[in-house]
């Protein structure tokens, strides 16, 4: 936190100084918006930092000086995606003035908003879960992990990236080759071409890569035994996954959703479902405590095998 903290402007900088035992483990965004006052974002609250103090253009530009070291060309491909990823994994969304070519979002011409997201890695979040993803055989279950905003999606898988590629040694799994798609570089927190977190001895990272292109060229080339991506929901996703399955390749992925009903709304994942293209959903809720399952959820049993209750 203390390395996000040194990134701000000045001014804001001392404003989070005089206010640091606001900022704590729960802390997940700090939002800055032109003309509002600085936003701290926990798990479950939000404080505004001394709201007689409107954040300024000049913040704006000086912190985003700070977080690109002064060369913001370097991440030119970046904000085209609306983000910035800095030192540590963190991320940093993008608002303001829409720069368009030929019809295709080209970047930012005024930035007016910034949004930090705070990464943490958990270790062993996904303990007590992982046995849900293992059969008695030592196969791996084609699994999509659910949950809504805030609630660890990205952090859980990251960790069963790990434990998949690493082994469960109480489960007498010795680990498999995972393909890792980062397409957003948000699992492994890429900076500057490496991962700042840790996913895996066995795992190959294809950060940056479309998710088409990322499940093709891994089945091609890198013989996993189970491909891990992030968000599904879009029309190609049905080939992709067929493809992958076809070819013998397991996949645990992820969907925006309060539960199996919520993320059936989207047409593509319901026909992804009623398809049976998985073989489990372990839904996650938005805790105080991150990577959270509230169920998971047999689709060969048609029914919960596990939930909080327990």
């Amino acid at each position: 936190m203390n390395n996000v903290i040194m990134l701000l402007s000045i001014n804001l900088r001392n404003i989070v100084s005089r206010n640091i035992g606001l900022l704590s483990s729960d802390t997940v965004e700090i939002r800055l918006r032109v003309n509002s006052p600085m936003l701290i974002k926990k798990v479950k609250s939000e404080i505004f930092l001394e709201e007689n103090y409107k954040v300024k253009k000049r913040d704006i530009d000086d912190t985003i000086s700070n977080l690109t070291k002064n060369s913001i060309h370097a991440f030119e491909k970046e904000i085209r995606s609306g983000y910035i990823t800095i030192e540590g994994g963190h991320r940093v969304g993008l608002g303001g003035d829409c720069i368009y070519e030929h019809n295709r979002f080209n970047g930012f011409k005024n930035i007016t908003s910034l949004n930090i997201r705070i990464a943490r890695e958990y270790p062993g979040c996904s303990e007590n879960y992982i046995k849900y993803f293992i059969s008695s055989r030592k196969s791996i279950y084609n699994t999509l992990i659910i949950g809504p905003p805030l609630s660890g999606k990205t952090t859980f898988i990251r960790d069963v990236s790990v434990k998949l590629s690493d082994g469960v040694k109480n489960l007498f799994f010795e680990g498999s080759d995972v393909t890792l798609i980062d397409e957003r570089g948000e699992i492994s927190s890429v900076y500057n071409g490496e991962p700042q977190m840790y996913v895996g001895r066995r795992t190959d990272v294809l950060s940056y890569c479309m998710k088409r292109d990322g499940f093709f060229m891994g089945i091609r080339a890198l013989s996993p035994k189970v491909i891990i991506s992030d968000e599904l929901g879009s029309q190609d996703d049905y080939e992709i996954l067929q493809y992958a399955l076809k070819s013998g390749v397991n996949i645990i992925t992820t969907a925006h959703g309060y539960g199996l009903e919520d993320v059936k709304k989207n047409i593509y994942l319901k026909n992804i479902i009623e398809n049976n293209f998985f073989d489990r959903a372990l839904i996650l809720k938005n805790s105080k405590k991150p990577c959270t399952v509230k169920e998971v959820f047999d689709f060969e049993r048609n029914r919960v095998i596990f939930n909080d209750m327990d």
